[in-house]
């Protein structure tokens, strides 16, 4: 039962304030802080500013107090509820997916990854690490980020070692050239090179390194519409032009990831891409879906993509973000959790990975992120039947 609830400020990566619920029950004390996004999507659940959800707290509190925090779809349905607006308008997303979440610890002890249940073996998913930034979140290139896979490696330790090692290897060779501009908001490092000069720059390193290459272009920040305007790139490209230019990318420097390459309302745009690219690129969608049950279905029947971002905070609760997972994975998406650009200091993300049995996870390298990544080591020394995930795609 919910003893007492409290909310604070606390601050993310960003030195902004993010918020922090610390949860008092019958088992113990549980709290849960969430993360802000920088580059969003326009069907994203809303998040308020801190300072207002601790004027309105108190009123919310006394719904919550002798609730059984076990029954979390109840929380989850109580706390639509008391919202009543479909977007989280007026309690805010962050504040109502830091009470699921808290919850949700509660629930499970602590051991948030058993959120689904128990399984015989727990597959630990393949990090997408950030290397190079860009687009909103600052950096040399339109197109928002560059990240690598070490697809081979047989641990999380080991995974988070190569791609800390390659993101170092990046950093001295980028200052060794000249072209560093130094770090954006998520520690990928910033350089002064368009899109193909960064792409033939990390073709060489993933090659040496037994890496596979990502992109998240954020089409949508591009896009005024009528063309993707590329400010830094000086261009204007019409959605055909922009459609052939992502191919020709994705086929010269066999692009393994490819993440919204167009902009959030183009379904049928995505639905090309990924016919043409199915064998050999997962095509995922971020902006395109939201995590958002509604979008995911249309993307389904279209075919728009074969892998889909989940980030809990585009739609407030833990029970909407597993529904998602779940429609995704019928349509046959390959499930990549991720974290934002304004990342708390928490961990929870790692555990979701493992209920959700998602292949990848798309993260940061270090600052905010390496609680995460620590995370999954930590659960992989403690779980029976732990097991590296494969590519979706080999």
């Amino acid at each position: 039962m919910i003893k007492n609830i409290r909310v604070y400020p606390v601050f993310n990566s960003k030195g902004k304030d993010t918020l922090k619920v610390k949860l008092y029950t019958d088992s113990g004390v549980y709290s849960a802080s969430v993360p802000s996004g920088t580059s969003k999507g326009k069907y994203e659940a809303v998040e308020l500013p801190v300072e207002k959800i601790l004027r309105f707290f108190s009123a919310i509190r006394p719904h919550l107090i002798k609730r059984d925090e076990k029954q979390l779809d109840v929380i989850d349905a109580l706390l639509r509820k008391l919202d009543s607006t479909g977007t989280f308008s007026r309690i805010g997303e962050n504040l109502a997916l830091a009470i699921s979440v808290a919850c949700a610890r509660a629930a499970t002890g602590n051991e948030l990854w058993k959120l689904t249940g128990e399984r015989l073996s727990v597959r630990f998913p393949i990090p997408l690490g950030n290397v190079i930034g860009g687009g909103r979140h600052a950096g040399g290139t339109d197109w928002q980020e560059f990240l690598l896979i070490p697809y081979k490696a047989e641990n999380p330790h080991g995974a988070t070692q190569t791609l800390l090692d390659a993101w170092s290897h990046i950093g001295d060779e980028l200052r060794r050239r000249k072209l560093l501009l130094g770090r954006n908001i998520e520690n990928a490092w910033m350089a002064r090179m368009d899109e193909e000069k960064t792409l033939e720059f990390l073709s060489g390193i993933a090659e040496d390194w037994d890496l596979r290459i990502g992109i998240d272009a954020a089409a949508s920040s591009l896009w005024d519409g009528k063309s993707y305007v590329y400010e830094r790139g000086k261009k204007k490209l019409n959605p055909e032009k922009q459609k052939e230019f992502v191919l020709d990318i994705t086929e010269r420097f066999r692009i393994y990831y490819l993440e919204d390459p167009l902009h959030e309302e183009d379904f049928s745009g995505f639905s090309e891409l990924t016919k043409k690219l199915r064998a050999k690129t997962l095509v995922v969608g971020d902006d395109l879906f939201c995590t958002n049950p509604k979008r995911i279905r249309i993307g389904a029947k279209k075919s728009s993509a074969n892998g889909i971002i989940i980030k809990p905070n585009q739609i407030g609760t833990l029970t909407e973000a597993t529904d998602a997972v779940s429609l995704a994975r019928k349509s046959g998406m390959a499930i990549i959790p991720s974290h934002r650009s304004g990342e708390s200091f928490d961990d929870w993300l790692a555990d979701l990975c493992l209920a959700w049995d998602s292949p990848l996870f798309k993260s940061g390298i270090t600052g905010a992120d390496a609680p995460k990544l620590n995370r999954l080591i930590e659960l992989w020394e403690e779980i029976p039947g732990a097991e590296m995930a494969e590519l979706p795609l080999r």
